[in-house]
C-alpha cells in the first residue's frame, strides 16, 4: 500500500494545489509536548485524578496510573516497531491497513478519526466553563460559557492555520508552568508529610479490593493519556522519524505515568485517611485547596490561570490530531479530496483544519442550544464514546502489529517480544479495560440511560461500517479501494519495503 512517485503522480490533484506536509518542520520535543499537551496534566490532576478518589479507584488512584501505564508500555513497544517502519499522518489508520487489510485499516481510521474529533469539543467544555468563571470572578463579566468555548475553537483554527511548529512554542509555555505548578505542589505536600505522614498503604495493590469502582478509575487514567498516537501523527513532519517517533512515544508514556503517578500519591497524602470524602465534596476544587493548605496564595490564582490554558492546550493538541486524520481520509480520496490539501506556504492542512474547528462548533452549539451543562454533559458523556472507541482502535492496532509481523517476519527472541509478546498481552489488557468501561458507563456518566449504555455498539458499528464501506469501494470504486491507507515515500525508500508487494494484494 505504498506509492512510488510513478503511482502518486497519475492520482495526485493538479500540480498548483499542494498535499504535502512541511518535512523536518518538527522535532522531537515539539512531538513531546505535543503529546503532554494532549494529556493535560494540571486538567487531569485538578479534574480527574479527585474523581478518581471519590468514585474511582479509591487509595489505589495512584496505583491505577501506574498500571495503566504498564498496559500502554506494552501496546507501545508494537506501536513503536510499526512506527520504525511506517511513516504517515493517519498513524492508526495505516497502521492498521498494513497489518490486516484496507476493510480494517478504514474501520479503524473511520473510528479514531470520529473519537479524535469530539475530544476537542468535549475538552472546549472545560475550556469555555473556567474562561467563564476567570471573567466573572476576575473581571466582573458575565459571559456564557459557551462563547468562551467557541471563541477559543476559532482561535484554535486560525492558529492551526500557520506551521505547527509556532502551535508547539505555544503550547511548551503552557505546558511548563503547568507542569511546574503541579510538581511543586505535590512535592510541598508530600515534603511536609500531609495531614496524617506518608501513607503507603496506597502503594499496596490490596487497596485495589476497597475501590468504589475500578472500571471509573482505569477510564479516567486512559482518559487521561489519550492522544499519546500524536507522537506517529506527526512523523510525516518530523526530520528523522524512524528514530524520533518511537523514542517520543516511550518518553511520552512514561513521564506521563509517573508524574501522574506522583500527582495522585500527592493528593492522598494531602488529606490522609479522609481523600475520598474530601474528594466527594471538594470535586473540582480538591487540589486548589491543597495549595492554599501547603503553598502560598499566588499558588492557587496561578493554577486558576493554568487550568484554562490546560483545557485550551489540551483541546487545540486534538484539534489537530483530528484533522490530520480528516487531511489523511482525503489525501487518500476516502473523503473529499479537498481535506488532503495543505496551505502553499505554510505547508498546513488547513482545509482539514477548517472542518474539524466547524465540527466542533457546531457540536458545541448543540449542546448549549439542549441547556448542557459543560462539565457533566459536554465534558462528560463525550469522552465516553472517545475513550471507548481510541482503546477499541489500539487493541485493534496491537493485533494489526502481530499480524504485519507474521507476514515480513521475525528474527530472534528480542523481535518476537516487541512484535508478538507485548502487543498481544497489550490487545489483552485493553480488551479487558473495554470490559471494564462498559460496565462503569452508568457510573461514569451518573445516569443510567440507554444512549449511553450503547456507547460500546456505536463504536462496533462505526468500524464496522468503515469495513463495510472499504468492501463497496473495492467492488464499486477499485482504484479508490487501492488508496486506503497508502503511504507516501519517496521511490527510494519504498523500494527497500519487502511487505510492500504482499502488502499490495489485501
Amino acid at each position: 500500500m505504498r506509492n512510488t512517485h510513478s503511482d502518486v503522480a497519475s492520482a495526485k490533484a493538479p500540480a498548483e494545489v499542494s498535499t504535502n506536509l512541511l518535512k523536518g518542520s518538527i522535532r522531537i520535543v515539539t512531538i513531546v509536548l505535543m503529546v503532554t499537551a494532549a494529556a493535560a496534566p494540571l486538567v487531569v490532576v485538578s479534574t480527574y485524578i479527585p474523581i478518581s478518589y471519590g468514585y474511582g479507584s479509591g487509595f489505589a488512584t495512584s496505583l491505577t496510573y501506574l498500571a495503566a501505564m504498564l498496559i500502554l508500555l506494552l501496546f507501545a513497544v508494537g506501536f513503536a516497531q510499526m512506527a520504525k517502519r511506517i511513516t504517515a499522518a493517519g498513524a492508526f489508520y495505516n497502521f492498521t491497513t498494513q497489518g490486516l487489510g484496507r476493510p480494517a485499516g478504514l474501520g479503524a481510521g473511520w473510528t479514531v478519526m470520529l473519537a479524535y474529533s469530539m475530544i476537542a469539543p468535549a475538552i472546549s467544555g472545560g475550556f469555555g466553563y473556567f474562561t467563564s468563571a476567570m471573567f466573572r470572578d476576575y473581571l466582573g463579566l458575565d459571559i456564557p460559557w459557551w462563547v468562551c468555548s467557541i471563541g477559543g475553537l476559532a482561535l484554535m483554527f486560525l492558529m492551526s492555520y500557520f506551521k505547527v511548529t509556532f502551535a508547539g512554542k505555544v503550547l511548551g509555555i503552557a505546558l511548563g508552568l503547568e507542569v511546574l505548578v503541579v510538581f511543586f505542589v505535590a512535592t510541598a505536600i508530600i515534603v511536609q508529610g500531609g495531614a496524617e505522614g506518608q501513607m503507603v498503604e496506597a502503594l499496596n495493590p490490596a487497596a485495589f479490593l476497597a475501590a468504589p469502582a475500578v472500571g471509573l478509575g482505569f477510564f479516567f487514567a486512559f482518559w487521561s493519556w489519550i492522544g499519546f498516537e500524536t507522537t506517529a501523527i506527526y512523523g510525516e513532519e518530523t526530520s528523522d522519524p524512524k528514530k524520533s517517533v518511537p523514542k517520543a512515544t516511550y518518553i511520552a508514556v512514561i513521564t506521563l505515568g509517573l508524574f501522574y503517578a506522583f500527582a495522585a500519591y500527592a493528593g492522598i497524602v494531602g488529606f490522609g485517611s479522609e481523600t475520598p470524602e474530601q474528594a466527594t465534596n471538594l470535586l473540582g476544587e480538591y487540589f486548589f485547596v491543597l495549595a492554599d493548605m501547603y503553598t502560598w496564595p499566588v499558588v492557587g490564582v496561578l493554577m486558576d490561570f493554568l487550568v484554562i490554558t490546560g483545557f485550551f492546550a489540551c483541546a487545540f493538541a486534538f484539534h489537530n490530531n483530528a484533522s490530520r486524520y480528516f487531511f489523511s481520509m482525503g489525501r487518500d480520496r476516502i473523503l473529499s479530496p479537498k481535506l488532503g490539501r495543505t496551505h502553499k506556504e505554510h505547508k498546513s492542512p488547513y482545509v482539514a483544519n477548517a472542518v474539524q474547528a466547524g465540527i466542533a462548533i457546531v457540536t458545541v452549539s448543540i449542546f448549549a442550544l439542549l441547556g448542557a451543562d459543560p462539565l457533566l454533559h459536554l465534558g462528560t458523556w463525550l469522552p465516553i464514546f472517545c475513550t471507548a472507541g481510541v482503546v477499541f482502535v489500539q487493541m485493534t492496532v496491537s493485533i494489526s502489529v502481530i499480524a504485519y509481523f507474521n507476514r515480513i517476519g521475525r528474527t530472534g527472541w528480542l523481535d518476537r517480544w516487541k512484535s508478538f509478546i507485548a502487543p498481544l498481552l497489550g490487545a489483552v489488557a485493553q480488551f479487558i479495560v473495554l470490559v471494564l468501561l462498559t460496565i462503569y458507563i452508568p457510573f461514569i456518566a451518573e445516569h443510567d440511560i440507554l444512549a449511553l449504555n450503547l456507547i460500546p455498539l456505536y463504536v462496533i458499528l462505526i468500524f464496522g461500517f468503515g469495513v463495510g464501506y472499504a468492501l463497496y469501494l473495492k467492488r464499486r470504486r477499485p482504484e479508490t479501494y487501492q488508496r486506503i491507507g497508502t503511504i507516501y515515500e519517496d521511490e527510494e525508500d519504498a523500494a527497500v519495503q519487502p511487505e510492500t508487494v504482499a502488502a499490495k494484494t489485501r
